[in-house]
């Protein structure tokens, strides 16, 4: 998913497999997969009908099965008529949502699979088990020019994430080849990340689980992240290779990932959070509780992730979305209220009471949302309840970190000429949100499991290179 390919060969709809056209695929890891045909799928048209098509069928040049699912049609350019001469065939263009090579189907409602497997960048870096097996320095034989190279590959590490899904992460190595003249030796460790269901799922739903994943991952890097390969399998997807035996397919997924950068350098677990092997006693339970509060906190989790996606771009907007995702985690985590509901639900009855019917509807209206607490209270205990030590010198004064969250969400997004003295503007707004990012993120890690004094461990050994312009360290000396 991180090299552009082209693929030429014949393509064709499930419904119409004798009618193939000649074409090109085009796939591009930021920018998605285009499909060029050299005539048009509804047979011998010199004027294409301008249609979508859930699925278009390819076989390659060099023979690889495709699928190509979610195709809308972007151009379509009709036949140039030429009197008394040869025509051309109409050329038409396909944008594609998923390329799934290794597979045909005749519907697609097929794309059923229960194992989705997914190399993702950083994981072996963050899961720190490596195969290669270093023995202290022997003098004698580093001065007789002799190197030897051990590795075993390690055992897959299981956990569960739900009563229906299992999860894992597989070790994967090359093997490094024999040569009769050999003169080097390659051994590439890599770790995917691997779901299996109980039942099969659609493409989309068993996604879900590699995205979460994957977002699990950013807490743990503080930094974006985004699949290298993805891999699919099923019981219903299976082939015969000669022996007798039906073997599952291995079919592998494309689609775009607008976050990949060639130029991105992997972390060490030095730059980290955490890493696997800091957290390894209680991983099942906190990878479980993820999976299992995904869904309830996923509004809140999403603003925020979005930050890392879209590479730390910050606009006033950064702002917002990190002001609203603290209103909507406080909310879905709290059901409290200002006033006790039996409480208030008294005192509107007295209030409407004791006013002018005309003035109802407008009361009515206001009580709606009246006792909801507002966000200068959800901020305040969101400070309480998950701060640590080296969060609380991040943030400093907690009072005059929500208020000056409050009076700038409130003027960024009212743009009212009476806020505009409170907000902070510029470089001072950016480094509220920086505060607030990891405000959240640490209220994010303790909602699933983490203590206060593993999160004070774990940012006391990174706060000098990710978090050295939020506060003066060295006053601590």
């Amino acid at each position: 998913m991180t090299e552009e390919f082209t693929l030429k060969g014949e393509w064709f709809l499930p419904s119409s497999r004798d009618i193939r056209i000649h074409g090109t695929l085009l796939y591009h890891p930021n920018e998605g997969a285009n499909l060029e045909l050299y005539g048009s799928l509804d047979a011998e048209n010199f004027f294409p009908v301008f249609q979508d098509q859930e699925i278009i069928l390819g076989l390659s040049s060099d023979s690889r099965q495709v699928v190509l699912y979610n195709c809308h049609m972007t151009k379509s350019g009709g036949a140039t008529l030429v009197q008394g001469e040869e025509s051309g065939k109409p050329s038409v263009s396909y944008s594609i949502r998923y390329i799934i090579i290794g597979l045909h189907i005749n519907h697609a409602d097929e794309l059923k699979f229960d194992r989705i497997s997914c190399e993702i960048f950083n994981l072996g870096e963050w899961v720190g088990i490596s195969g290669f097996i270093n023995h202290p320095l022997d003098v004698e034989k580093f001065k007789r020019n002799e190197i030897i190279v051990e590795y075993k590959l390690p055992d897959p590490i299981i956990f569960q994430i739900d009563k229906n899904t299992s999860g894992r992460f597989n070790f994967i190595a090359n093997h490094p080849g024999l040569s009769r003249y050999q003169k080097s030796i390659n051994i590439t460790q890599r770790v995917a990340f691997q779901a299996d269901t109980k039942t099969e799922n659609s493409i989309d739903d068993l996604l879900k689980y590699v995205i979460s994943f994957q977002n699990f991952l950013i807490l743990a890097l503080y930094r974006s992240t985004y699949p290298l390969a993805i891999t699919l399998s099923g019981e219903r997807h299976k082939k015969d290779y000669g022996d007798g035996k039906l073997v599952r397919k291995n079919v592998k997924l494309f689609f775009s990932t607008t976050n990949f950068k060639k130029t991105d350098e992997p972390k060490l677990d030095y730059d980290m959070l955490f890493d696997y092997r800091r957290v390894r006693d209680k991983f099942p339970s906190l990878i479980k509780n993820w999976f299992s509060k995904y869904e309830l906190l996923e509004p809140a989790f999403n603003l925020v992730f979005e930050q890392f996606y879209n590479g730390n771009r910050f606009t006033e907007n950064t702002f917002l979305n990190l002001a609203q995702s603290a209103e909507t985690f406080h909310a879905r985590t709290n059901n409290h209220t200002k006033i006790h509901k039996e409480d208030y639900k008294f005192m509107k009855d007295e209030i409407l009471k004791l006013t002018p019917e005309k003035y109802h509807g407008w009361l009515k209206d206001q009580f709606n949302f009246g006792n909801n607490l507002n966000l200068h209270a959800r901020l305040t205990e969101i400070t309480e309840k998950y701060s640590n030590d080296i969060l609380d010198k991040i943030l400093g004064d907690k009072k005059r970190f929500v208020l000056n969250v409050k009076y700038s969400r409130n003027y960024y997004t009212h743009y009212s000429s009476d806020g505009k003295k409170k907000a902070l503007k510029g470089l001072d707004l950016f480094y509220l949100s920086e505060k607030l990012k990891i405000l959240l993120i640490c209220s994010f890690l303790m909602e699933i499991g983490f203590q206060k004094e593993e999160l004070t461990a774990s940012l006391e050994n990174v706060k000098w290179r990710l978090f050295n312009h939020l506060a003066n360290w060295k006053e601590e000396k």
